[in-house]
């Protein structure tokens, strides 16, 4: 909030005396009586994704790419290739690229209406699997169908079994494609200082020194930008002249890395946008893998309460109102709701908790506190010699993106660890502790966010 000396005004008595105290004297030449300690009160601090995603020390890791072992995704609803299968007596069944592998000789798929056609309804079989997106079937295995119908890429198949002979020779399945997805850490350090004099100085409004002040407000700014690179960050390998950046959700969450993404194109948002999303990912992965928390920005989440703010009811006597849906109670499953200043504000993510994760580099990537031993060279300066209390805070963060499958929104019908922030870290300075005995010893603080490894695979 914005300050004013003329709040500080002195009653007096005006007689045209200089020294008398008057309020226009005293207005020019105020003498602060009290400061009340507001400098906590300021800036914006809170990582409550960083929480979400299990801080930044869920796993320890040695290497500055790291990669993770994803398993083919199976599906019991085939993906489709433009053209699946042509009309009469077409056998060549075309899947979704890659994915040919999955159904081995002997899988059996059913089409309720093919083309839209539910009077010819079929059932073929995989007899080979020719290559990576081709499979060679049987048309109408169950001779139910007079003219079998061409097969639309807007057809819903499924599996519908598997049928093999007694005395058939057995076929080895196609093998399984593992992924091998990565991202590469990132360093973030950084160093505070003061001079010994400025340690010694009782200072307006401060608790402790100010070296404790500046520590602390510097490991919660460290958290934050993790947390943002969490959000925004893009995959960098670095250059001679950049260090590598971790990717967050805006890397990973996207249609390219295998996400499922929807553009709104300006439109509101409704109510039947989420759940139609949720109902896409529970046929994509099932309903125990599929994502159960929705990111939101301060505007979206204001657009989901406002889905039921008809159901609001006041009981007699009431002197409060309002309501704030945190969670969904969805047909699949509850849907916790996470708001937060991180995400750009026309954008949701659909994402599942369990596969998005923070790792920090060895031990020494731990976010932690160093001291290290600095003293500046020069004249002595009103009978003291410049040294200085330094504190470095370097850390070492990487994500772990595991197969991106989450939704994410945008725009979406809007206008147009396990550490705790600044408090772990508020009396851990050894700078306030020592400068007795050290007083021109300088506090290092390497806070090594190490390759954080986001682990989004919301299946």
């Amino acid at each position: 909030m914005a300050g004013s000396t003329t709040t500080l005004r002195v009653a007096g008595y005006e007689d045209g005396t200089e020294g008398d105290g008057s309020p226009a004297e005293i207005d020019a030449n105020v003498k602060i009586r009290w400061v009340d300690d507001l400098l906590v009160n300021m800036s914006e601090y809170s990582t409550d994704l960083l929480k979400y995603l299990g801080g930044p020390s869920s796993f320890a890791f040695n290497q500055s790419k790291v990669e993770w072992v994803e398993d083919d995704v199976w599906n019991r609803r085939p993906a489709l290739g433009t053209t699946p299968l042509a009309n009469g007596t077409g056998t060549a069944f075309n899947v979704g690229t890659g994915t040919a592998h999955r159904y081995p000789i002997g899988t059996i798929f059913y089409n309720p209406a093919p083309n839209g056609n539910a009077s010819a309804a079929e059932y073929i079989r995989v007899t080979a699997v020719t290559d990576a997106n081709t499979l060679a079937v049987t048309r109408d295995i169950v001779g139910g169908v007079a003219t079998e119908e061409p097969w639309a890429a807007t057809d819903e198949v499924l599996v519908a079994g598997f049928s093999m002979d007694e005395n058939d020779a057995w076929v080895a399945r196609p093998n399984a494609i593992f992924n091998l997805p990565y991202n590469y850490a990132q360093v973030q350090h950084v160093a505070m200082d003061v001079t010994y004099r400025r340690m010694e100085t009782s200072l307006y409004g401060l608790r402790g020194t100010d070296l404790d002040k500046i520590s602390a407000d510097t490991v919660a700014q460290q958290f934050v930008a993790s947390e943002q690179g969490a959000t925004h960050g893009s995959r960098w390998s670095g250059s001679t002249t950049v260090p590598a950046m971790y990717g967050g959700l805006k890397f990973y969450v996207t249609s390219a890395n295998g996400a499922q993404v929807t553009d709104l194109s300006g439109a509101a948002i409704t109510r039947k946008d989420i759940d139609d999303k949720l109902q896409a990912l529970y046929y994509a992965v099932g309903g125990d893998k599929m994502a159960k928390t929705i990111l939101t920005s301060a505007w979206g989440q204001r657009k989901i309460t406002g889905f039921f703010s008809s159901a609001e009811r006041l009981p007699p006597g009431a002197t409060g109102a309002g309501i704030s849906v945190q969670r969904l109670m969805t047909d699949f499953g509850p849907v916790d709701i996470l708001l937060h200043t991180a995400l750009q504000k026309d954008e949701m993510y659909f994402i599942r908790q369990e596969n998005n994760k923070i790792g920090h580099y060895g031990q020494r990537g731990r976010p932690h506190l160093e001291e290290a031993i600095t003293q500046a060279t020069g004249i002595p300066v009103l009978g003291y010699m410049p040294r200085r209390e330094d504190l470095q805070l370097p850390q070492r963060f990487s994500l772990l993106h595991l197969h991106p499958r989450k939704k994410r929104y945008g725009p979406c019908g809007m206008c147009t660890g396990h550490c705790r922030g600044e408090n772990d870290h508020q009396n851990s300075n050894p700078a306030s502790s020592n400068q007795s005995s050290h007083p021109s010893s300088s506090a290092r603080f390497p806070l090594r966010l190490s390759p954080w490894l986001p682990t989004m695979r919301a299946r």
